[in-house]
């Protein structure tokens, strides 16, 4: 049997961490191995090339940091060293094609917003748009107020 691969976006946001936590924990318990991606939104400002170059260089440069600072965490929480991407453009269509062209991804875990407003604007794209017929593998859905005491809930 295979190693089980879980995609989690880092985005800086608390259902990022949450997304995360589970990860870790259901890693863990299955022996996987942890994929975290990040994604730099296009700059749609009009501007010189060389401050528009500016401009990206410091999204990816935010991006990468996130992406370290997730890595430590997975690092001490699983002793796993997860492999990391960082992805230009739109965040739905980039999650897709990571998806889709990195065939050893298993699961993508996303956990969805406390707010009254909805799941999250990723949860919402996937599920609300023609996206959900593109992916390819199981997403599973972790409540937002999941603590890590329900540890033994994750298999």
């Amino acid at each position: 049997m295979s190693k089980r691969n879980l995609l989690v976006i880092v985005d800086g946001t608390d259902e990022m961490e949450v997304s995360l936590q589970y990860a870790c924990i259901r890693t863990k318990k299955t022996n996987g191995h942890l994929i975290l991606a990040s994604f730099i939104k296009p700059i749609d400002v009009l501007t010189t090339k060389s401050v528009g170059d500016i401009m990206k260089n410091e999204a990816r440069e935010e991006a990468e940091t996130m992406l370290h600072k997730a890595s430590g965490y997975v690092k001490e929480e699983t002793g796993i060293t997860p492999t990391l991407h960082v992805r230009e453009g739109e965040q739905i269509e980039e999650l897709i094609k990571l998806i889709q062209e990195e065939k050893n991804i298993s699961e993508l875990i996303l956990a969805a917003s406390m707010d009254e407003k909805g799941p999250g604007p990723i949860i919402s794209s996937i599920i609300t748009t023609k996206n959900y017929s593109k992916l390819n593998i199981p997403i599973i859905i972790v409540p937002g107020n999941f603590l890590k005491k329900n540890t033994n809930k994750v298999g």
